[in-house]
């Protein structure tokens, strides 16, 4: 496995007293990642490749989370992560989180289960990138075995790229700067309305369990039921067999088996296997077969197998 501590630095010998923490299924943090990374004299951690240790040390003055949004909050891997890290002396810690449509409440629950820590959040912004997951189709009959990706024409996800990274470039000099107490989030009231009566917990669950065609669903959290979503995924007769599903995947969850992909049950719901699955063999359900995967433009599938556990 390659070195998971350092990804990019500005100058191979430098010393480098920031650190950025990444997640990512398609790339879009990633890119974020890096750009920050550069701008800030910083190196690029993958989280992934640190979840089998107990506890993550972290020896920086300037401490950044990048990460995507998963139904308006954070990935369960950067919640298990938060609570594995511990800060060795008091640093300047921000998050940049990345989304298709809106920024959720990423921000407010990463600060909240930072502070249950003894972490304080700085600061944290949303970056709008193009979207990469699941929407329904208009309509009444089969809706919840219509939903499939998201189709973004190139024209617009060239401009929200560009936009993007202006976007980064002032969160690149606001980390420089170590200014406090900018906290981005949704600017719809519904989302916090939904949250205050508990209706992920409920309502979202049962919804998102239909989706995927979960029958029987654990009796767990959101943020943890999510994982058996992958009940959705199969691959087609397009499948060759070269595992690149199993090698991107950032939790381990899919092997092998005579060929072919096996998931096991405790899926991040990246979409990383559909997305850059060589073959586009692998469907979510049946909406998703014959269209057209995305990623970053700037990242590769090598990029990406360098942030999984099993590079």
């Amino acid at each position: 496995m390659n070195d998971p501590t350092i990804y990019y630095t500005k100058e191979e010998n430098d010393f480098l007293t920031a650190e950025i923490y990444v997640f990512s299924g398609t790339g879009n943090s990633l890119a974020v990642a890096r750009d920050v990374a550069e701008r800030i004299d910083a190196r690029v951690v993958s989280i992934p490749t640190l979840m089998t240790r107990d506890r993550v040390s972290v020896n920086a003055d300037v401490v950044g989370f990048i990460f995507p949004v998963y139904h308006k909050s954070i990935p369960l891997i950067l919640k298990r992560f938060v609570e594995r890290i511990r800060l060795e002396y008091p640093a300047y810690v921000f998050a940049i989180c990345t989304y298709g449509d809106t920024p959720g409440l990423a921000v407010d629950h990463l600060r909240d289960l930072l502070r249950k820590h003894d972490i304080e959040l700085a600061a944290g912004y949303g970056v709008r990138m193009p979207y990469n997951y699941i929407t329904p189709k208009a309509t009444l009959r089969g809706f919840f075995r219509s939903f499939a990706l998201r189709q973004v024409p190139v024209e617009t996800q060239k401009a929200l790229v560009e936009a993007a990274e202006a976007k980064v470039a002032s969160i690149g000099a606001a980390v420089l700067a170590h200014e406090r107490g900018t906290f981005e989030r949704t600017s719809d009231i519904l989302t916090p309305l939904a949250e205050r009566l508990g209706l992920p917990e409920t309502l979202g669950k049962w919804a998102w369990m239909k989706i995927a065609g979960v029958e029987d669903p654990p009796d767990l959290p959101f943020i943890e039921i999510r994982q058996v979503m992958d009940r959705a995924f199969w691959a087609d007769e397009a499948c060759n067999g070269c595992d690149v599903c199993a090698r991107i995947c950032p939790v381990q969850n899919v092997e092998m088996v005579n060929d072919r992909p096996r998931w096991l049950g405790r899926c991040e719901q990246c979409f990383a296997c559909l997305q850059w699955c060589p073959q586009e063999a692998i469907q979510f359900r049946r909406a998703t077969a014959g269209q057209t995967r995305y990623h970053h433009p700037t990242v590769t599938l090598a990029d990406m197998l360098w942030l999984s556990p099993k590079s």
